[in-house]
């Protein structure tokens, strides 16, 4: 009987609703590829002419701390570039391991994919900005699904940027 409801149910479309929400963090490499490829072309952020910009590297200590503050940003249910403990993107950044010259945070919320995410940052002048910034030569981004059943944004995403104190 139960395996007769469950294909039913399969056979409807309803077994993902049944399975909750999906992870939200995309591949390291794939999410590299993406941006990289955005920044690969000049584009106009708002009023602001930006030029193609070199490719950035994956850091680990940003993807962590992009992780981490996605995953607070979910818990608390909330769109804040302020964080409980550490309150600042830097000293967000600091936590993970990384010391940066120059630093970026672009934050979203309810964006479903990878692509609807950047998409949304590109139609918006300041995080276009930041992703274009010919400056910046690391980059870490997270995703996490928000706690609470109603959750009004659902996915959180955190994209932190950075430039080393010390160049390799």
């Amino acid at each position: 009987m139960w395996k007769f409801l469950l294909s039913l149910l399969a056979g409807a479309g309803a077994a993902t609703v049944l399975a909750g929400p999906q992870p939200c963090q995309p591949d390291a490499e794939q999410a590299l590829r993406a941006i990289n490829a955005l920044r690969a072309e000049p584009r106009a952020c708002g009023a602001q002419a930006m030029p193609a910009a070199a490719a950035l590297r994956w850091s680990g200590p940003l993807a962590d701390s992009s992780r981490r503050f996605a995953q607070e940003l979910a818990r608390r249910g909330l769109l804040t570039h302020e964080g409980e403990q550490l309150h600042g993107m830097r000293e967000r950044m600091q936590a993970s391991g990384y010391a940066m010259r120059l630093a970026g945070e672009n934050l979203a919320a309810g964006a479903e994919t990878l692509n609807e995410v950047l998409q949304q940052w590109l139609s918006s002048p300041g995080h276009c900005e930041n992703l274009m910034l010919a400056e910046f030569r690391d980059v870490g981004l997270a995703c996490a699904i928000g706690a609470a059943p109603e959750d009004r944004y659902g996915r959180y995403w955190v994209m932190q940027l950075g430039r080393p104190a010390v160049e390799r």
